[in-house]
């Protein structure tokens, strides 16, 4: 069996898990590659290639970050291919696997197992969360390490789990996301707010999966193509980017493991060789 892990993660829970799932199968001796989504590739050749998919990202809003869907639309169809999705949220996200699941399944996948994973908030400039920002990590490692053995197994012995899939899970999810869809190109495309105390030191440039930033006449300014994923708010070194109205960062979310590189997530390709 070959499986490829397609995935897009803003500041790193996704690709924790995305990880986490590929060193899972490598342990059951099952070669799987993973990708980010970031990168431009011929990934309907790619996935000719492989027996089955995995699809991960964040929920915002009980929702599918766009750069998700702009990916899915781009996928021809296919002839009954296997797949499973996982989404990563802080608490409670509804039906976000399922959603992506059925993007999916109008491309012509078969859906077999859907999980969820929490992780840590991500979202530092928003007073109301802050009891949320700090976190065990290692004991987060431990929990996940679990939820992904589980998961990793349901997958090889091709165990239906399709986590969001009923009712109650579709009510929950729709009344995040109906909301979240409306505000979602009026309101985050322009989200990011630049202070004063920025130092043009471009590492936000570097960092956006939409390159939304660009320095004119010596002033760091944004082109209004946010998604909210919190990679350079959380990454400016001197905490001058944030989406809130009045609050500023003041514990930034550095990753879900001590000396996260959050140059990781924009990797093109972590391939089962290259970890041999």
């Amino acid at each position: 069996m070959k499986i490829a892990i397609f995935l897009f993660s803003g500041t790193g829970n996704t690709y924790f898990i995305g990880k986490k799932l590929q060193d899972g199968f490598k342990e059951k001796s099952i070669f799987c590659d993973l990708f980010t989504i970031e990168k431009k590739r011929n990934d309907n050749q790619l996935i000719e290639d492989y027996d089955v998919i995995g699809l991960g990202y964040p929920i915002y809003g009980s929702d599918v970050p766009l750069l998700i869907k702009k990916w899915i639309d781009g996928l021809k169809m296919q002839n009954h291919k296997k797949a499973f999705v996982f989404c990563t949220q802080m608490m409670y996200s509804g039906d976000s696997a399922a959603y992506g699941g059925r993007l999916l399944e109008k491309k012509g996948f078969i859906i077999r197992q859907q999980a969820h994973f929490n992780m840590p908030n991500n979202i530092t400039d928003y007073k109301i969360l802050r009891p949320f920002n700090k976190h065990n990590l290692k004991k987060i490692e431990q929990r996940k390490n679990k939820q992904v053995n589980r998961f990793v197994k349901k997958i090889l012995i091709d165990k239906k789990s399709r986590k969001g899939s009923n009712l109650i899970s579709l009510c929950l999810g729709l009344l995040q996301r109906i909301p979240y869809q409306k505000i979602e190109m009026k309101w985050i495309s322009d989200t990011i707010k630049i202070e004063d105390q920025c130092i043009l030191c471009e590492k936000c440039i570097e960092l956006c999966p939409t390159e939304n930033f660009e320095i004119k006449d010596g002033i760091l300014k944004t082109k209004n193509m946010c998604i909210a994923c919190y990679r350079c708010i959380n990454h400016c070194p001197v905490n001058a980017l944030h989406s809130s109205k009045n609050a500023l960062v003041k514990y930034p979310y550095k990753g879900p493991v001590e000396n996260f590189n959050i140059k990781d997530v924009m990797e093109d390709c972590i391939t089962t060789h290259e970890m041999n």
